[in-house]
């Protein structure tokens, strides 16, 4: 009896909320080196304006991500979402969505800090912006490509996006989905308790800590080894599809 094709892969790769596509340049770069395909969408209301951003709803974000999810399962047998920050959350959402067959998360953003997501919704119109969130990186010269300030009304939006990232979370743990946690100790923007949630509410999580990166860890002295634990948990996944035929 013959032996099954080996499955094509691809890479969903996803940026975080007010960066671009050039946040996770390198981990799109290591995926296509691998021999995957990518797809690194640019979301909506991101890398323009900040005013765009405040504009654009969770709903285009949602319908840009299973857009670019759709073109990849056009031409590949198994996709893995991969996502950065809020791209993390998207990525958990998709997964969960699209039956995938694992999801690469790094530094995970789940929940806002306690009365924040209020706070945004009350404030918006009075206040507009406030400080950027960008650029928690702890290697010397680099810097995120990103807004400059951080509008409100779009921390709304992401309110509801991390929300709905986490009613994905039980249909991941109900379905065995593998997960690849990377996370940063000392990350000033989503904290720890975003990675517990996760770890906590989808138990097969698998964690890879990034001693030497902050926040915006393909960016940081760690990049490599996020290329290559997440073109390792690639191929694993491709292998389990293979298993399962």
């Amino acid at each position: 009896m013959s032996e099954h094709p080996q499955q094509r892969a691809g890479a969903l790769i996803l940026h975080g909320f007010t960066s671009t596509r050039e946040s996770m340049r390198p981990v799109a770069d290591a995926a296509a080196a691998a021999g995957y395909q990518v797809e690194l969408p640019l979301l909506p209301g991101h890398g323009t304006q900040w005013q765009d951003l405040a504009a654009t709803p969770a709903e285009a974000l949602w319908e840009a991500v299973t857009d670019a999810y759709a073109r990849l399962r056009a031409d590949c047998d198994v996709v893995v979402p991969v996502g950065l920050s809020m791209g993390g959350a998207l990525a958990l959402w998709v997964a969960a969505q699209e039956k995938s067959a694992g999801v690469v998360v790094i530094n995970p953003g789940l929940r806002l800090k306690p009365g924040t997501g209020r706070l945004a919704r009350i404030l918006w119109r009075a206040k507009p912006t406030v400080a950027a969130v960008a650029g928690d990186i702890a290697k010397p010269g680099v810097t995120e490509e990103a807004y400059e300030v951080t509008p409100l009304r779009a921390v709304v939006q992401l309110d509801r996006i991390f929300a709905r990232a986490r009613a994905a979370l039980p249909i991941l743990a109900c379905a065995g989905t593998p997960v690849l946690l990377l996370r940063s100790p000392i990350d000033n923007v989503v904290g720890s308790g975003s990675a517990e949630l996760l770890k906590r509410s989808v138990p097969q999580t698998q964690e890879a800590i990034l001693r030497r990166s902050r926040h915006v860890a393909p960016l940081d002295h760690d990049a490599q080894l996020i290329g290559r634990r997440t073109t390792q948990f690639i191929e694993s996944a491709v292998t389990a599809a293979n298993r399962a035929r």
